[in-house]
């Protein structure tokens, strides 16, 4: 999917493909909810527009990064979120900072300064805008956890995808660009391909421990990686493979971490998968 957003830069606004993205996704999700009469109906809804219009600006930022920089140092630069979410998991549930977490926290932030070394192509404004987009991505995912303690899953992706849409279609009239028939295709495809990872993944963690799935859910920076060495001839420095290194290592312990069970609250429902991508 990165590749087809990387591939529509050259051609469409990015107001415009963030908008695809999402009403993609909706068009998708509109016959399950006809088929299982889901209810929107919810007592929390505050909560839904703070986690839209933070899921959102995650992803402008993220597609800011995928249109500026070298392919697998966006989607890396994304891939932090799991660190933002042991932190604000801290703050904002009240989670256990363990000392899993310490480590993962200073593995993680090694990784980072290795990636902004001096000499390379991250180490720039739009490296710092990648990073924001984890952050970002992080608190929206925690914002999950949260909405999971009363609303069913399939709600809360709905809510998502509709107040997305409505959000996102207000800029992209603003420079609004005709679709070809080649890049109508190129959205199709971005559509397909991030509903098919989801679905995958999400199946994933349904058939095994998330301390199983979470490193095979990094797989995507080799295909990345070499999707930006055919495409682009992109290739890595020494010391951003060694910030990798460290940044997925970092986010594989807080995800082993995390697949312990942990009682849950009165009532809860099953939440939606953490590592669910913006």
């Amino acid at each position: 999917m990165a590749a087809c957003i990387r591939i529509l830069s050259e051609y469409l606004p990015q107001s415009e493909v963030v908008f695809f993205r999402n009403f993609l996704a909706l068009l998708l999700l509109l016959p399950l909810m006809y088929r299982q009469k889901i209810s929107l109906k919810s007592s929390v809804w505050g909560l839904h527009l703070f986690r839209a219009f933070i899921g959102l600006s995650a992803m402008y930022l993220y597609f800011y990064a995928l249109f500026h920089l070298p392919l697998a140092d966006a989607l890396l630069l994304n891939y932090t979120s799991p660190l933002f979410i042991a932190m604000f998991a801290t703050i904002w549930l009240g989670e256990t900072w363990t000392r899993s977490r310490k480590i993962a926290a200073i593995t993680g932030l090694i990784g980072v300064a290795l990636l902004f070394h001096p000499s390379s192509e991250i180490a720039s404004t739009a490296g710092l805008i990648g990073l924001a987009s984890g952050a970002l991505a992080g608190l929206a995912l925690t914002t999950v956890k949260k909405l999971s303690n009363t609303e069913p899953a399939i709600r809360i992706v709905i809510w998502f995808a509709m107040l997305a849409s409505l959000i996102s279609f207000i800029p992209m009239l603003f420079e609004f660009r005709w679709p070809d028939a080649e890049q109508w295709g190129w959205l199709v495809a971005m559509g397909i391909f991030g509903n098919i990872g989801h679905l995958a993944l999400t199946r994933a963690y349904k058939q095994a421990p998330a301390s199983q799935v979470s490193p095979l859910g990094y797989s995507g920076l080799i295909f990345a990686g070499l999707l930006g060495y055919l495409l682009w001839s992109e290739i890595p420095d020494l010391l951003g493979l060694l910030g990798t290194t460290a940044i997925v290592i970092a986010g594989i312990l807080v995800a082993r971490e995390r697949s312990e069970p942990m009682p849950e609250p009165p009532g809860a429902v099953p939440a939606i998968d953490e590592q669910e991508r913006i």
